[in-house]
């Protein structure tokens, strides 16, 4: 019972100030008290509230909300209480002239319970606090017991089992009600001891609470990192550094090592159409060795965080200042007076003595008026993707200067300094050369905690920018993403976010919440992460988070922003949704699940080179980063010969092999030899998963590679005269094997060795197109040329033409029975238009789109029905026909990319799988 206590607490005083009319006859108390004169000194944070009307109920976000069952219990107690207050005009006219005091203070082992403080202004009232305790716990009042303590009177109330599950006490004109006694008695200690009111930082941020403030919070920064403790993982990982030693990270712990951030915050909470608004100051001061008194002195500065960092930014934190010298002489005084001293001292000697000068003076020398430190890629297993970036005063002395370090540590380590630096060539043509860097852990030991998470391993200068970054890969991304303009200010989310930021700051940290999600099992404790999984699709659509620090005259101004989107509720139709963060780049695929194979799961690869794995009821169960966007399909196979299957696919650059956690398997990733054109195809020609791979390259060599990766031996074709844009085909057809492929100028036929096995009398310019094997009647391949005209190629060389009509080179086709006639159809996008044709080339049906259409495929519903699936990318809508032209009911759908088709549970029914403009990921059943 206590735990519903602890909702209805939140509104029971507020209550109080109106359940009783006022008469002439009343009893004024005469003793005045502040509310803030009993909060504990203990307490890491409380609130103060206008009362009941403080919550906005018909406000957007509020409404969202109420779809989390506890708070939506609140509300319902909220609403319940006012119908009864508003039912009495002398109840309304006292309602919400009376400030709340919520508190939450630790019981017991750093338990966190509610304490309530408000005002009572008569001893009338204090018979109508009895009268609505009884009406809100159901028990009589005749049973509450009554005891003294330290001169005041408290009261117990017990259930009929005897568990007290609520106390209160009415001191001075104050009523103190928690359900947790201890918490009455240490505030009614408090009342007689020094508090928060004598403290003058709590003081100085107490003057600024803005009149229009809904809800004021305010923040003990000494005892708010309990606060966080109670919420994260208390796991110990385990990491050796670059200096031999041994870091042990515990979030739980680290986190108690922030209590000399600040001294109090005070923040107003505000309520919008598409935020969460925290605005306030924050109390700081360098005697105390306060970490945000660094910003002492400084002027607000613009960050161009969203100019510097990529799209695929999941979070960052930075600092701005307009006066450098100053800032890093504030962070070493900070520094000499904090417990981390020693240890850091020591590890910046190390450095100093390899890089043979004052390490700390070269890299403030690198910097002109801004830090940056970003998550990019969050993978389940394997290492975060992070960059560090330093704003420089001038590329050319900068680049000398770093480069003369560098040089200065490879004489210490007697190597060449050329072994360190390597170079890349950009998307955009662009020429780096990327530093190998030895110290990884150089952020976090140079400016503090904050910057533990970033890895600088590898560096290059771009523009007036150093940039660091966890590994080679994650360099190369992020300088082709800078030079193709994917910046952080061209993602959605981000630009929803910072409309409402200031435009300039000392300290700004941006947080993805939608990317964060695959961290939370890292972040947050099991009952935490159990909460965020039952609510996912709620948590999901607050999308970004930003928080900026100001400093200005020496004072410190807080602005937060929680950002909310709210989902369009036109399509109700969806199943589920899955959130992704980015746009899907590829087809869905609907895969085996080999634990549960009464349950499918779902992979797609998104814009931001993330590949999920999503199970049938659309949760994420793990996101992994590829080195670029898959190419073809992605390939289930049973790689060990033991019934559990893995992925197997490729980007441009790598053969990928990964299984059901996101993983590599064996010795894969495989690095090819030339880019990839085509999607990779698998054969196994004896059905006993001894696998082959083949994969066409920018070399125009077609490669051929064994179960284990390596090049294949036997294989023995040369090259193309053009490139290869479709997968490669095998076919076995009256026992004989045929790999097919075709590039822009003919069509390949070879044995399983590669030599010619079939010289086809057909002269065309094959399209682009999958070509596709036909065994109705004689055996024969379907491809159609540049231009549109269908191909019959028979294994005897022969061939047979069939007119359709006259395409673009950039047409897509399909080909199959679609309405079981058994005979195949003709199927053609090419720009805005849909085109069906029959064997002998009459037109089924056309249909016109008002965009260009994205993709055609074919889905088998029956043994001899089939439907025609297309996308219209720029309305975000998909379409689905049968063989003449109808379309499935409830057609269109949202989605903007191509969908997969398929049962996703043994017994259910047909589901169709999409993504949509939103970055979110659609499925739909289809009756």
């Amino acid at each position: 019972m206590k735990r519903y206590l602890i909702i209805i607490l939140l509104i029971l005083v507020a209550a109080v100030a109106g359940f009783l009319y006022f008469t002439k006859h009343e009893v004024a108390f005469t003793k005045e008290s502040p509310l803030y004169k009993a909060v504990p000194l203990s307490a890491p944070l409380f609130l103060e509230a206008d009362g009941l009307k403080a919550i906005p109920t018909d406000n957007p976000v509020v409404m969202e909300l109420s779809g989390i069952p506890e708070f939506n219990n609140l509300l319902n107690e909220v609403s319940g209480i006012q119908n009864v207050i508003e039912s009495e005009p002398e109840i309304q006219k006292q309602l919400g002239k009376r400030p709340v005091v919520l508190a939450l203070d630790f019981v017991g082992k750093n338990v966190l319970y509610p304490v309530i403080i408000s005002n009572l202004k008569s001893a009338k009232e204090r018979e109508g606090l009895e009268l609505l305790i009884e009406k809100l716990t159901g028990i009589a009042r005749t049973s509450f017991q009554k005891r003294n303590y330290n001169g005041y009177a408290i009261i117990d109330v017990f259930d009929s089992d005897g568990e007290n599950v609520l106390s209160y006490s009415v001191a001075g004109n104050l009523v103190i009600i928690s359900p947790e006694v201890i918490l009455v008695e240490k505030c009614i200690r408090q009342l007689d001891a020094p508090g928060i009111t004598d403290n003058r930082y709590f003081n100085l941020v107490n003057r600024t609470v803005a009149n229009q403030s809904e809800v004021a919070w305010y923040i003990n920064h000494k005892r708010f990192p309990e606060f966080w403790a109670n919420l994260l993982n208390s796991t110990t990982k385990k990491k050796e550094n670059e200096f031999g030693e041994t870091d042990r990270i515990n979030l739980k712990s680290d986190v108690l090592k922030i209590k000399d951030y600040a001294s109090w915050s005070e923040l107003d909470l505000s309520f919008h159409d598409n935020r969460l608004t925290l605005n306030g100051i924050t109390a700081a001061d360098d005697s105390l060795n306060h970490f945000l008194s660094v910003l002492q002195g400084q002027e607000a500065v613009s960050s161009n965080a969203d100019r510097l960092l990529p799209k695929s930014t999941s979070f960052y934190i930075g600092f701005s200042f307009s006066d450098r010298d100053l800032f890093f002489k504030k962070l070493e005084n900070y520094f000499v007076h904090s417990e981390a001293y020693y240890d850091r001292e020591e590890k910046i000697k190390m450095m100093e003595q390899n890089f043979r000068t004052d390490s700390r003076e070269k890299l403030r020398s690198l910097v002109k008026d801004r830090v940056l430190a970003a998550i990019t890629s969050i993978p389940t297993e394997a290492e975060m993707g992070s960059l560090f970036i330093l704003s420089g005063q001038s590329r050319k002395e900068s680049q000398e200067l770093f480069e003369g370090m560098l040089a200065n540590y490879a004489k210490r380590k007697d190597i060449e300094f050329e072994s360190m630096v390597s170079t890349y060539k950009s998307s955009d043509e662009q020429n780096y050369r990327i530093y190998e860097f030895p110290y990884p852990t150089l952020p976090g030991i140079w400016l503090g905690g904050a910057f533990d998470f970033v890895r600088a391993r590898f560096a290059a200068f771009r523009e007036d920018q150093l940039i660091f970054a966890s590994s080679a890969k994650v360099l190369e991304k992020y300088l082709d993403d800078m030079d193709s303009g994917e910046t952080l200010r061209t993602d959605s989310d981000y630009e929803t976010i910072n409309k409402a930021a200031e435009s300039k700051a000392n300290l700004n940290v941006y947080g993805n919440i939608n990317n964060l999600y695959a961290l939370r099992h890292d972040l947050f404790n099991s009952g935490i992460n159990k909460g965020l999984e039952k609510h996912e699709e709620i948590f999901r659509k607050f999308n970004a988070i930003c928080w900026q620090v100001v400093c200005e005259n020496n004072i410190y101004f807080n602005a937060l922003n929680l950002g909310y989107r709210q989902k369009p509720k036109n399509d109700v139709r969806a199943k589920w949704q899955c959130r992704l963060g980015a746009e899907v780049a590829i087809k869905p695929q609907v895969v085996i699940n080999h634990t549960n194979k009464a349950n499918k799961e779902i992979i797609v690869q998104d814009v931001n080179n993330q590949l999920h794995l999503i199970d049938a009821d659309g949760k994420i169960i793990w996101s992994a980063p590829v080195s670029g966007k898959i190419l073809g399909q992605i390939h289930q196979v049973d790689y060990y010969n033991n019934g559990k299957l893995q992925y197997l696919f490729n980007t441009s650059e790598k053969i990928y092999l990964i299984d059901r956690t996101g993983t590599s398997v064996a010795n894969f990733p495989v690095i090819l030899k030339s880019p990839a054109t085509n999607g990779i195809n698998v054969f196994d020609y004896n059905n006993n998963n001894l696998y082959r791979y083949f994969v066409a390259c920018k070399d125009k060599k077609v490669y051929a590679y064994s179960h284990d990766g390596s090049i294949l031996n036997g294989w023995i074709f040369d090259k193309t005269s053009g490139t290869i844009t479709a997968p490669i085909q095998f076919f076995r057809v009256s026992n004989k094997d045929y790999i097919v492929f075709s590039d822009e100028n003919q069509v390949y036929i070879q044995n399983r060795r590669g030599e010619t096995r079939v010289n086809s009398s057909a002269k065309f310019a094959p399209s682009a197109n999958d070509i596709a094997l036909n065994t109705e009647g004689v055996p024969k391949m379907v491809a159609t040329s540049r231009n549109g005209d269908v191909f019959y190629l028979f294994f005897d060389g022969k061939f047979a033409q069939k007119k359709t009509s006259k395409f673009s080179a950039d047409h897509r086709f399909k080909t199959d029975d679609i309405n079981g006639d058994g005979k195949p159809e003709f199927v053609f996008i090419d720009k805005d238009g849909l085109f069906v044709f029959d064997e002998e080339g009459d037109k089924l049906f056309e249909e016109e789109f008002d965009n260009n259409l994205l993709a055609v495929n074919l889905y088998s519903f029956t043994a001899t029905q089939k439907m025609i699936g297309v996308t219209d990318a720029d309305e975000n809508e998909i379409y689905l026909f049968d063989a003449k032209g109808k379309q499935y009911d409830s057609f269109p759908l949202n989605g903007n990319s191509e969908f997969a088709i398929g049962q996703l549970k043994n017994g259910g029914p047909l589901s169709l799988v999409v993504g949509d403009d939103d970055g979110n990921l659609l499925c739909y059943e289809l009756e």
